[in-house]
């Protein structure tokens, strides 16, 4: 019993790393700014930054020149 309790800890932490196990900065930026803990202008590419901007409702998805990540974000709006 207590092998399968100490296995479904291991697992339990190993599904969620946290933002910081992301090892590029950008996308571990997001992740901070997403769960509150940072802003968007923290994000250095211009593409990502909007889009972050734009997940927070704090700008728009036409403003992101990637043509696949601005569908992306055109795709999940609320």
């Amino acid at each position: 019993m207590q092998i399968l309790i100490a296995l479904l800890m291991f697992l339990s932490s190993y599904a969620y790393a946290g933002c910081g196990s992301i090892r590029d900065a950008d996308q571990r930026n997001y992740c901070y700014a997403r769960e509150g803990g940072s802003s968007c202008g923290s994000i250095s590419n211009s593409d990502q930054r909007n889009y972050c901007y734009a997940k927070q409702g704090k700008g728009s998805c036409g403003s992101i020149k990637d043509s696949d990540l601005r569908n992306q974000c055109n795709a999940l709006k609320p």
